[in-house]
């Protein structure tokens, strides 16, 4: 289908890829006619900013946090977008990103295209049909992601070279020379008004047919400028230019790597830039050249005007201007959002460096994202419901007292709480269903040391309450407050009891997906290291860049992925491990010596994993292999592609903290869950899969180099692990396809499930 107009200029995204790795805030889309698109911050969405304002009016009218979460889930409903409840995970963002209003989580709308004229399925939506029964109106277009053209230059036929705003200025006196066709609406794909092409009729989405005027569409070039901390530029054209024939006339030094580019004058006031490449372009960037027909830069008519073409242009690193292109605001697109850029965010450090880059290249983008598995706060929390209820109620009264007039816990507590505890209670409807003076002597206690039991390393504590809802409970009772989770244990069959302290049929799991964050040339860097005293100390190597643009304090809504699923959850014997470790401390040692000794450099890629393996030790790498051990058998017994399964590592030897678990869920736009994975939980049935599983890992089809090998895969942190035998697919994996070692599974002399392989 020929796009005509820009009703018809969209790009289908799967919502559950539009807060991950590829199609995030900040990313860059290529579309189906070959132009790029930047995604625009979460604050240029509609329904985002529709939300966001009811929610600040809810706020502004009520001081009941209950209530306000309550009345939005409501509004927001109403309307036809999935709220999503999850308020575990709506206090770990508040925390985590500093969203200290933050209320609400919202769904990312489907937005269905039709084949016929590229357009959304409006017309029978069910936001519609929710809009139009609460007496409102809309269109699909506040429901879709908003982006801009990046990068903002094109080249026509003749190889001239403008930005976006020239080309689209001729465009409209174009339209005023012909009775206004063409019209502002048909410049998408952006088009050349000076290369008409033809004049036809065609019927418009509305059936009628209307006179067309076509033109050549535009070029869009693909080089780019990125920055480490996700800042994001066009290379200046006319000051490169200028700056590459000062190199070559020798007015700059050889070794000048453009670091002052973007202070450099341009060719000329008017640069009228033509771009011709070598119809051979057998030499790479050496056969594109560069030149400006007002000026005569780079025309090679004289020594002072040499021929400029783009060799070299990979080594230029200019000063990053801090710019944030995916925030311009629509009524204004010339004008790029900026801030001061400093290595790792601080000014002592001095400015960074910017890098040339394919808008196509992995470099360019790489989100940080989050996922939360679903558990009840009574559960996270390991108290009553009750309990969990009147202390959050007691700290939101708390903060708010203390607002304008701080007094201590020990004294609000005595003052408001204890005089009169009966009132309290019934003031706010809490049924105590205990002996109430064991209730009051538990809240007290739990509200008063709250300040003292901050995480060190919030990231582990958060993974933590996952890992006991499943290890302290047997099984979830299917009540209303445990919507979105319910399992239960199996019977372990015999021979897995050495090994195991549990396994659980997960029969219903929500999985909620959110975008922290993003940064560019490589990936955010968290790496948690332990001091002199066995603290933890977590460090960030780069700065990321928000997908929202506004002020953190009138944030109230965020956009998220929520996905339904089932899965298996696996306990390991803490004390068969440890013994296991005893017994073959030497092999063991040699075997792994490398990753646990190693001094690991903030700076350099991977230290994040590299420094968890080193926390971890050994058991990280047992723990991890069984899980792809798991997915890869689960292919063979139940049929899920390891595309359509996601694994969930639960691995710490933290004091007070320790975690030995693994969970394997259906992963989100996967097949469904309808029981397929949690039917091969059956006592009958997890033995034979084990077993298998530990059958196939004892051969692989690259042996013998893959089962003696001392380290592939990147940064060489696998050992006997390749395509063939461990690796799955990289979005099942949550670490990259790393840390995999097999014969530690099943090496007849120091592996863990020996005995059954």
């Amino acid at each position: 289908m020929k796009i005509l107009n820009s009703n018809q200029y969209n790009q289908g995204i799967g919502k559950n890829k539009l807060l991950s790795s590829t199609a995030g805030v900040g990313s860059i889309i290529t579309t189906k006619v070959g132009s790029y698109v930047l995604i625009s911050d979460i604050s240029k969405w509609k329904f985002i900013k529709w939300a966001n304002s009811k929610v600040e009016t809810i706020r502004e009218n009520n001081s009941d946090d209950r209530k306000i979460y309550e009345i939005s889930k409501t509004e927001i409903t109403i309307r036809g977008i999935d709220f999503i409840n999850d308020q575990r995970f709506i206090r770990f963002i508040r925390t985590e990103k500093e969203l200290k209003n933050l209320v609400c989580l919202i769904g990312v709308p489907h937005m269905a295209l039709n084949e016929s004229f590229n357009t959304p399925n409006w017309k029978n939506h069910p936001i519609k049909t929710a809009l139009e029964n609460a007496g409102e109106t809309g269109t699909s277009n506040d429901y879709m992601i908003v982006g801009t053209h990046f990068p903002k230059w094109f080249k026509n036929r003749k190889g001239e070279l403008k930005q976006i705003s020239n080309w689209k200025d001729m465009w409209e006196k174009e339209g005023r020379k012909h009775n206004g066709t063409p019209s502002i609406n048909d410049f998408a794909p952006p088009r050349d008004a000076s290369d008409f092409v033809k004049e036809f009729k065609h019927k418009n989405i509305e059936g009628r047919e209307v006179n067309y005027r076509e033109y050549r569409e535009l070029e869009q070039l693909n080089l780019s400028l990125i920055c480490p901390n996700g800042h994001l530029s066009d290379m200046p054209w006319p000051r490169f230019l200028t700056w590459k024939t000062l190199k070559e006339t020798f007015q700059l030094n050889r070794d000048d790597n453009g670091e002052n580019l973007f202070d450099i004058e341009p060719c000329c006031s008017n640069p009228n830039l033509i771009w011709t490449e070598s119809k051979t372009k057998s030499e790479g960037y050496g056969s594109i050249y560069l030149e400006c027909k007002s000026c005569g830069l780079g025309s090679g008519v004289s020594k002072e005007k040499p021929k400029v073409n783009l060799e070299g242009i990979n080594n230029v690193q200019p000063n990053c201007k801090g710019q944030k292109p995916w925030e311009i605001e629509m009524s204004n697109p010339d004008s790029i959002p900026f801030e001061k850029c400093y290595i790792r965010g601080e000014q002592q450090n001095g400015r960074e460096k910017m890098q040339v880059a394919l808008v196509t290249a992995n470099n360019v983008y790489y989100a940080n994202g989050f996922s939360s598995l679903f558990i009840p706060m009574h559960l996270a929390e390991d108290i009553s419901k009750e309990l969990h209820d009147a202390l959050e109620i007691l700290e939101e009264r708390y903060n708010k007292r203390n607002i304008n007039n701080p007094i201590s816990k020990e004294d609000y507590w005595t003052k408001k709480v204890a005089d009169d505890f009966e009132e309290f209670l019934s003031d706010n409807a809490i049924s105590v269903k205990s002996d109430e003076h064991q209730f009051e002597s538990s809240l007290k206690s739990l509200f008063l040391n709250t300040e003292n039991n901050r995480p060190t390393d919030p990231y582990e504590e958060y993974r933590l309450q996952e890992y006991r809802c499943f290890t302290r409970n047997s099984s979830i009772s299917d009540k209303e407050e445990n919507k979105g989770l319910y399992f239960q244990d199996i019977d372990l069959p015999t021979e897995l009891k050495p090994f195991f302290a549990k396994i659980q049929q997960v029969e219903e799991l929500k999985v909620t997906n959110i975008q922290f964050d993003f940064t560019r040339v490589k990936p955010k860097e968290r790496i948690v290291r332990l001091n002199e005293k066995g603290e933890k100390i977590v460090e960030e190597a780069s700065t990321g860049q928000n997908t929202f643009s506004i002020i953190k304090e009138e944030l109230f809504v965020l956009p998220a992925n929520e996905t339904y699923g089932e899965g298996l959850f696996f306990q390991f014997n803490d004390e068969a491990i440890e013994k296991w470790l005893e017994n073959n401390s030497d092999q063991l040692y040699n075997r792994f010596s490398k990753f646990l000794n190693r001094e690991v450099n903030l700076k350099e890629q991977g230290a994040g994993l590299k420094q968890k393996i080193k926390n971890n030790g050994v058991k990280h790498f047992l723990i991890h292999s069984f899980a792809h051990l798991m997915m890869r058998e689960l292919e063979f017994s139940c049929g899920y592609p390891t595309a359509s399964l996601k694994e969930r590592l639960y691995i710490s030897n933290t004091p007070e903290k320790v975690m030995s678990g693994i969970l394997i869920y259906t992963a989100e736009g996967s097949e469904g869950s309808m029981g397929g994975l949690v039917s091969q939980g059956e006592p009958e049935k997890i033995l034979d899969i084990i077993k298998k599983g530990l059958e196939r890992s004892v051969n692989c089809s690259s042996d013998p180099l893959c089962w003696e090998s001392d380290g592939q895969g990147i940064f060489d942190l696998n050992l006997s692990a390749c395509f063939s035998c461990s690796l799955v697919a990289e979005t099942a994996c949550e670490e990259m396809n790393l840390s995999l070692d097999r014969r530690v599974l099943v090496d007849e002399k120091f592996g863990y499930f020996t005995s059954i392989a």
